[in-house]
């Protein structure tokens, strides 16, 4: 080969060699649907363990802000990949956002009612005034309001602890692992007769999971894999490490200005390593399974919040 071609065959490469790499390092941005917290532990994990840069990834945690939801950031094209809950991803799908399932992190439904009054059954709450997020998380309360005609007045919060405590509420919706603690930290004297937990009464739908833009999958499909495999590596370790995780937990919420402690957040945790648990085997399998799906679509059709079933092609890739 002469000088000149090989010169020119050098630079080729070295430019080939250069778009790879900064291919590999264009930066990727997660959003979790809320603050920072124990939640997403798994997330943390793999980022300040070095998992997702072992994948070849350069990764940035954005969290949302009260005004703008894990979704818009998706839709905005400010967030590559976000979690959800199953129900809002799907009637997020129907309403035309582009994105794809990519992994299943809870296996069951850790949201609760928690009511001043004895609670009997699903009718008990007919007419209450219940607290709802005010941003996300309504999905499963209109559910059950719409399937039963409970002409419930909701009333929008950010954070319920005043609400309840106050009696300006007659009852609020919650986390097992979040504002059930907050309200027993508080002094509230809350018994299993005051407390409806969604999972019991048919609603037991697996909630959060990992998803991705359609575009950018359609454009980097290994990368979306990769980053979920590094994301469920992360869980597997907090899991295996529950306080060197609750170390890393507490510095990302110290870093967003959240006010916890880390008592909240060890409860936090173990309700959320629980709740990852598939009911059947006991083990956390990172899996949608068909029949979820399909539970999760007759249950937001027949309060007639999507017209037409998400299909699992749909939802997801092979």
């Amino acid at each position: 080969m002469p000088p000149n071609m090989r010169k020119f065959a050098l630079i080729l490469l070295t430019s080939m060699v250069c778009v790879l790499s900064m291919a590999q390092n264009e930066e990727i941005v997660f959003t979790p649907q809320w603050t920072a917290q124990a939640q997403f532990a798994g997330y943390y994990a793999a980022l300040e363990k070095g998992f997702y840069k072992e994948a070849g990834l350069k990764v940035t945690i954005k969290h949302p802000s009260p005004s703008n939801s894990s979704v818009n950031m998706l839709k905005e094209g400010k967030a590559n990949f976000i979690t959800i809950y199953l129900v809002a991803a799907l009637k997020s799908v129907a309403e035309g956002v582009p994105m794809i399932h990519l992994l299943q992190t809870s296996q069951n439904n850790s949201q609760m009612i928690i009511s001043h009054k004895p609670l009997k059954d699903i009718n008990s709450l007919r007419g209450m005034r219940i607290g709802r997020w005010k941003m996300g998380y309504m999905e499963f309360g209109q559910v059950v309001e719409n399937l039963y005609n409970l002409n419930i007045k909701w009333i929008p919060f950010v954070q319920n602890t005043n609400l309840y405590i106050s009696g300006a509420i007659d009852a609020t919706m919650g986390m097992s692992y979040n504002e059930y603690y907050q309200l027993m930290m508080a002094g509230q004297k809350i018994d299993k007769g005051h407390t409806l937990y969604l999972r019991n009464i048919s609603f037991n739908v697996p909630e959060d999971g990992l998803y991705v833009s359609a575009d950018y999958y359609e454009k980097h499909p290994k990368e979306a894999r990769k980053f979920a495999e590094a994301s469920k590596r992360g869980w597997e370790w907090v899991a295996k490490h529950p306080e060197e995780a609750l170390d890393i937990v507490m510095k990302f919420t110290k870093a967003n200005h959240i006010n916890t402690n880390r008592a909240a957040q060890r409860w936090m945790l173990n309700d959320i390593l629980d709740v990852m648990k598939d009911p059947k085997s006991g083990q956390r399998t990172y899996q949608l399974k068909e029949s979820s799906l399909q539970k999760a679509n007759r249950m937001l059709m027949q309060a007639k919040l999507i017209e037409k079933p998400i299909t699992y092609q749909q939802f997801t890739r092979p």
